[in-house]
């Protein structure tokens, strides 16, 4: 039974932490979010991509973008995506995020077969990120004796 078990394993699971990433990123309304992914040296050479899960396995992305050679930003709508082989890193940056841009998105790296990837949660909380604090009274932070002095 083991050896079934292992077996599986390397049919599901073939190229295991050969890319990371952050699980969750998050951001305000209107704010840029950055997040790397990396990936290990047999990845170098290979097409890398960040879309928008949609499905299941062959339609599992909307809106895919893929990285352009290397160093070289690659730009589509708010989303730009570069590859930087000689640091194994991807870099994904979104700007001005809306409530819509909230989801699970795939930073990915195109192979024969079966891409390697991983699904990152993406956050996008309403409102501005300036946050009152209204249990510190008047005046705010300055009025508890942090902040400006007179």
């Amino acid at each position: 039974m083991r050896p079934l078990v292992l077996l599986w394993g390397c049919l599901v699971l073939p190229g295991y932490e050969a890319l990371q990433g952050p699980k969750e990123i998050s951001g305000f309304e209107g704010d840029t979010v950055s997040l790397q992914c990396t990936y290990s040296e047999e990845l170098r050479a290979y097409k890398k991509y960040w879309c928008r899960q949609a499905g299941f396995l062959l339609l599992r992305c909307s809106g895919i973008i893929y990285a352009g050679e290397e160093g070289q930003e690659t730009t589509q709508g708010r989303v730009s995506i570069r590859d930087r082989p000689q640091e194994l890193a991807l870099t994904v940056t979104l700007r001005n995020l809306t409530l819509q841009d909230a989801g699970k998105y795939w930073c990915g790296v195109k192979k024969l077969g079966f891409d390697e990837s991983f699904l990152v949660s993406l956050l996008v909380f309403q409102g501005n990120k300036c946050l009152s604090f209204p249990w510190l009274g008047p005046g705010g932070a300055e009025g508890r004796g942090r902040g400006r002095q007179t």
